[in-house]
């Protein structure tokens, strides 16, 4: 008997471990160089340089956030456009990534009598009659009315057309989205993209995490697009949607921020930081802040 309790304990031990010692995949191991420009009081200045330190990797913008914030005042940088601020308290809290066009939304499914509505062409929470997913716990539902298909292994960012009559109707079943790892007790998402036909618009999505940034599971995040940004109802709707004040310029394009690459953010039409302001940057990839250094 004392074998055994021994033994068990050892396992215990090890599997207690393994649980606290749990390295998300998600982020990135990418230091960000920051290089601060002298500022004025205009509208158009260049507020910093950014590049990577040795041994970085291409990051997708679709995954990618950056925030100058000056006397607790945040300000979004993007290739063109930001969400209005949001409500941080809502079961749906959604938000336009760096590259203009993509959606990192994280959803509050703790309540395990009650579903979370989300509507992705609204980015935000929907009700009973009127949404594109439904949450709680690990239960994710499409609504009727929606078409389908999952491409498993398929890269978000690789994703941009699809063969409509290979969707499916099929909406009463729950998802299998995710894999449940017992050797560290975390659900893990699938790596695979959900392609999504609702109202005539198709959306692509793809879950990141069953947990927030305190390690807490039941917030589920994910990207979602639409195919063709032109047609996202989110992106036409000035409620949701405006002008970024921040601008990121870059030689390279609007997928990837190469490695070797560095980039400029400059205000646009707004003095976001005048002379010698106190400007911080943060910077998020796949919703997990990411190392910085300032050269002074």
């Amino acid at each position: 008997m004392v074998a055994t309790a021994l033994v068990a304990t050892i396992v215990l031990g090890a599997w207690t471990y393994l649980v606290v010692s749990y390295d998300s995949p998600l982020g990135t191991d990418n230091i960000v160089t920051i290089d601060r420009s002298a500022t004025s009081n205009g509208s158009t200045d260049i507020l910093a340089t950014l590049s990577f330190q040795d041994g970085a990797e291409d990051l997708d913008w679709a995954s990618m956030m950056i925030e100058v914030v000056v006397d607790e005042e945040s300000y979004t940088c993007s290739f063109g456009s930001q969400s209005v601020a949001v409500d941080e308290e809502a079961k749906v809290i959604s938000r336009l990534s760096s590259d203009g066009v993509t959606f990192s939304t994280t959803i509050d499914a703790t309540s395990e009598d009650v579903f979370t509505y989300v509507s992705i062409p609204m980015q935000g929470e929907g009700n009973e009659s009127n949404y594109t997913i439904r949450a709680s716990k690990t239960d994710i539902f499409f609504s009727e009315g929606t078409q389908w298909i999952y491409l498993q292994g398929t890269d978000f960012r690789d994703v941009n057309t699809v063969n409509e009559s290979e969707m499916s109707n099929s909406t009463s079943d729950r998802l299998e989205w995710y894999t449940y790892d017992l050797a560290a007790h975390r659900i893990t998402p699938d790596d695979g993209t959900y392609i999504l036909s609702q109202e005539g618009v198709l959306y692509k999505m793809q879950f990141l995490s069953y947990y927030n940034e305190n390690d807490e599971s039941r917030y589920i995040s994910m990207l979602t697009s639409s195919l063709t940004p032109e047609e996202h109802p989110a992106l036409l709707n000035p409620d949701l949607v405006v002008p970024s004040p921040c601008l990121i310029e870059t030689t390279g394009d609007s997928a990837q921020w190469n490695a070797s690459e560095s980039i400029t953010l400059r205000e646009q039409d707004i003095d976001i930081c005048g002379e010698n302001c106190t400007m911080n940057i943060q910077i998020t990839y796949e919703m997990v802040a990411v190392k910085t250094e300032n050269t002074s």
